[in-house]
């Protein structure tokens, strides 16, 4: 898990997330194991090899035997600056805490299962046929979110991951 519950209150306190301190002990740490798997998960993009890789930078420093992406060995940020290998930047923790009050408020919402098929819907009334979906913002099919937040707290360290081997015609 990314953070401490101490760090997640500090966190939220500061910017008056009341709603972080209505859960207990209990669910805000579950929320914290979930949003760490959502920033894990999240930052993996599947390249035209079809292999998946990290968008963040280096490697895990203990390995395939490390459970999470941090900590990273040979990371550096945007700016050029480099991560030690046993640190956790303080990016990932900020954004650790920020998915995890979505999920203490409605668990399960960062990674939901999609089923594409049960969003089309067509109806047709005599030769006028329309496809939409009926299915409420907050009620329906889910999709997995996007939170602007989060981005924008990781983007110092998010990198575009190259696909091996590579052409450059010229």
């Amino acid at each position: 898990m990314y953070g401490t519950l101490e760090g997640a209150d500090t966190y939220h306190q500061a910017r008056g997330n009341a709603a972080w301190g209505a859960g207990d002990d209990g669910a805000r740490t579950a929320a914290l194991n979930r949003a760490t798997d959502y920033i894990d998960g999240r930052y993996r993009v599947l390249l035209p090899s079809g292999r998946w890789a990290s968008m963040f930078p280096g490697v895990r420093t203990a390995g395939r035997g490390q459970p999470n992406e941090w900590p990273r060995t040979g990371a550096i940020d945007n700016e050029g600056a480099r991560i030690p290998a046993d640190e956790v930047p303080v990016e990932i923790l900020q954004a650790t805490y920020e998915a995890a009050l979505r999920e203490l408020a409605k668990p399960g919402s960062l990674s939901p299962d999609f089923v594409a098929s049960s969003l089309a819907i067509r109806k047709k009334v005599g030769p006028i046929e329309v496809a939409y979906s009926d299915k409420a913002a907050d009620g329906g099919v889910p999709t997995r979110p996007v939170i602007t937040v989060v981005d924008e707290i990781l983007a110092a360290l998010l990198r575009a991951p190259r696909s091996m081997p590579a052409v450059r015609v010229v």
